[in-house]
């Protein structure tokens, strides 16, 4: 049995705050109410995003983003963002969501990120319950306080990520993520 340290493997995280700009927001709105009235197509689920705010996990660097969203599939925006605001669930999918990142940051929305260092072995663990959500996820998505299992960032914790908080203004508050490029977890050898 070997008593050697293992190395060390790097989790990104990535999450914005919701753009809330008067600009942004009123025509956000705008949209959704006239898709409810039925006089638009409203805002797409990627405008969603953008409005309500982000988080997604990468284990290559940040050349790929996974976030974990509701799959609202048949269901219209205005009656989706209805439904989870009173506290209804949808299944959750995860998704490649690195454009959304990107557009965020392109758009002047201070996307945050930080790193998590974890031993090989919590890694590989991560990471196959990482591949596993990928092809089917077993939980359904849902905003704090409503009957959803989690949201994007709750998810990450039942994947096994030490983050303490499953709201966003809390998540992207915490000294931990400001302050602190990276969280060390376990004795590894970077």
């Amino acid at each position: 049995m070997s008593s050697a340290t293992p190395l060390c493997r790097t989790i990104s995280i990535f999450a914005f705050q919701g753009r809330r700009s008067r600009r942004f927001a009123a025509a956000f709105l705008s949209a959704l109410a006239d898709e409810k009235k039925g006089r638009g197509i409203g805002p797409s689920s990627f405008d969603c995003l953008l409005f309500t705010g982000h988080t997604g996990v990468s284990t290559d660097g940040g050349a790929t983003i996974y976030g974990f969203n509701p799959d609202n599939q048949g269901v219209a925006v205005w009656q989706s963002m209805d439904r989870l605001k009173k506290g209804e669930a949808f299944p959750g999918v995860v998704c490649d969501d690195t454009s959304v990142f990107l557009t965020a940051q392109s758009l002047g929305i201070m996307v945050l990120s930080f790193e998590i260092v974890l031993p090989d072995p919590q890694f590989q663990t991560f990471l196959g319950n990482l591949d596993t959500e990928r092809k089917t996820s077993q939980y359904s998505y849902g905003f704090p306080y409503g009957d959803g299992e989690c949201n994007c960032i709750t998810w990450l914790e039942r994947l096994g990520l030490p983050l303490l908080t499953g709201r966003m203004n809390e998540f992207v508050g915490m000294p931990g993520v400001s302050s602190h490029s990276s969280r060390r977890f376990g004795r590894c050898v970077i």
